[in-house]
């Protein structure tokens, strides 16, 4: 039970929050990656956005895979 609730915890430990906001807005890729990799909290992924970056994001495959089951409709 405490790894579902560990990555459903917003993981900013590495910077404040005004910093971390500043780089989320000046980089959506690493934002993404961010959310997707260490939980969304409450936040939601902008499909367009998500769309758009999916391809060139360094996150696991596994995660990959399911976004682009979400998205497309992509059999893995």
């Amino acid at each position: 039970m405490n790894r579902l609730l560990w990555y459903n915890i917003f993981m900013t430990w590495d910077y404040d929050t005004s910093e971390y906001q500043k780089q989320a807005k000046a980089d959506p890729k690493w934002h993404l990656e961010r959310l997707i990799n260490y939980g969304l909290g409450e936040e939601k992924i902008n499909k367009e956005i998500l769309e758009k970056y999916l391809n060139g994001l360094n996150i696991p495959d596994e995660k990959r895979a399911f976004l682009e089951l979400l998205l497309w409709n992509k059999k893995f």
